[in-house]
């Protein structure tokens, strides 16, 4: 049994041995490289690519590189290759199919750039042969087109090509929903308002990530994060917005003495987001010669439609107040004033 099992070993070998040695033998040296099926991609340009040489044996291995360096040239949706015995020698042939000629071009789903904006960008034309390999750079030249804009989500859904015609898919996501989580003093709207990204709008990451800065110098929060959950629908994007508030309220306390105005101090009281609402309130007094009283109330938010708006009650007792004149005091007056401030503040839209 054994002696059978290496009698077929060594007959397989010799086997291998032999159809190398005829392969070898059959076709000892090239003396011919020949490329058919091409039209007008020009066979030199195919050849040059090629490691087969004339008056070189003719390599297996090689051969299979051939083929594929073909193909990668872009130009051909076949590529193959023959070795035909032919009179002192062996003739190669690369037989090769070409891709059809552009005819159009076209895009769907895009509604952030226009038709024209996105063509514009492709160097692919029609009339010429389509080559894989050129049209995946145009598609990279669109995806960075969008990447540096912000819209980071982009992505070439499909590519179709028939009859010439060459139809690309894009994918640009929109916002789902947008989720406030974190946030157990401040209003959810107070938040809302600073995330100019709203539902329905295309995704886009220069907006969001200027939008939590904002947030961030509120001062509101010691921590503002971001994630992404993925619906259904693969066009849609739900964005999380996690929030750390921080505290808002300060304590103020000022003691002061004076050669002509003696002993002074002071208490005041401010939070920079009264109640959660993102508005300001303060109130406060000072003694001394410079007696004063305040209170304030403020809405420091703004944009087109949302008017900023500040109220101020306050009140002055000044005493012995000297007035200087070349550096010598000449006089000393008395004021007193009680009264009201109010002001209001509104972004304009630019023109376009």
């Amino acid at each position: 049994m054994r002696f059978c099992v290496r009698l077929i070993l060594i007959s397989a070998l010799l086997l291998l041995s032999s159809s190398s040695f005829v392969f070898a033998q059959s076709y000892p040296k090239v003396v011919e490289l020949k490329v058919e099926g091409n039209q007008q991609v020009d066979a030199n340009y195919i050849l040059s690519v090629v490691g087969v040489k004339v008056d070189q044996p003719v390599d297996k291995e090689q051969l299979d590189k051939d083929v594929e360096a073909i193909y990668n040239l872009g130009f051909f949706s076949y590529v193959d290759v023959r070795v035909e015995p032919v009179e002192g020698g062996t003739r190669v042939v690369y037989v090769v199919q070409e891709n059809p000629v552009v005819k159009e071009i076209r895009f769907e789903g895009n509604e952030v750039y226009s038709e024209d904006e996105l063509k514009e960008l492709v160097f692919t034309k029609p009339g010429n042969i389509f080559n894989s390999v050129f049209f995946r750079h145009d598609l990279e030249r669109i995806r960075n087109k969008y990447q540096e804009d912000g819209y980071a989500m982009m992505r070439v859904q499909d590519v179709r090509i028939e009859d010439g015609v060459i139809t690309v898919k894009i994918l640009e996501p929109k916002v789902g929903e947008i989720a406030i989580q974190g946030n157990e003093k401040t209003k959810t709207y107070v938040i809302e308002r600073e995330i100019k990204l709203k539902p329905g709008d295309h995704f886009n990451a220069k907006v969001l990530r200027h939008s939590l800065n904002k947030l961030q110098k509120l001062g509101y929060f010691e921590t503002v994060n971001v994630g992404f959950e993925p619906t259904e629908d693969p066009g849609l994007v739900n964005i999380v917005v996690s929030v750390e508030e921080q505290r808002t309220g300060r304590i103020g306390l000022s003691i002061g003495h004076g050669s002509s105005s003696g002993w002074s101090g002071g208490l005041s009281y401010e939070d920079t987001n009264w109640k959660g609402l993102g508005r300001t309130a303060s109130v406060g007094f000072e003694t001394g010669d410079r007696e004063q009283y305040w209170i304030t109330y403020e809405e420091p938010y703004m944009d087109t439609d949302y008017y900023s708006w500040r109220i101020n009650l306050y009140k002055w007792e000044w005493d012995d107040i000297e007035n200087y004149i070349g550096g010598e005091p000449v006089f000393e007056y008395e004021e007193s004033r009680t009264g009201i401030s109010i002001g209001a503040g509104k972004k304009f839209k630019r023109d376009p």
